[in-house]
């Protein structure tokens, strides 16, 4: 994913983020701020959707390359326990 993509995806989360902030602290009713949070998760629903797909693959992405890593490492701590076994 490239950074400018990781870059919208930020810029599209602050917005319904600071939306939604913004909604909960009007000046209006507690029935009128749901009706407007409904109408406003209804009418952003594929970009709610394509941010959580986003969100997916950059969890899954993270995930490989954290194992990734630890197998690096682990290889890596192996065989310096085998260069100190032979050297004995």
């Amino acid at each position: 994913m490239s950074n400018s993509s990781h870059n919208n995806t930020y810029f599209l989360l602050g917005g319904l983020i600071g939306a939604g902030i913004a909604l909960l602290l009007a000046p209006k009713t507690g029935k009128e701020t749901r009706e407007m949070i409904k109408k406003t998760i209804d009418e952003n629903q594929d970009t709610i959707e394509k941010t959580k797909e986003t969100a997916e693959d950059l969890i899954e992405k993270t995930k490989s390359q954290i194992e990734t890593l630890i197998e690096n490492v682990s290889d890596s701590i192996n065989e310096k326990i085998d260069n100190v076994n032979k050297e004995s």
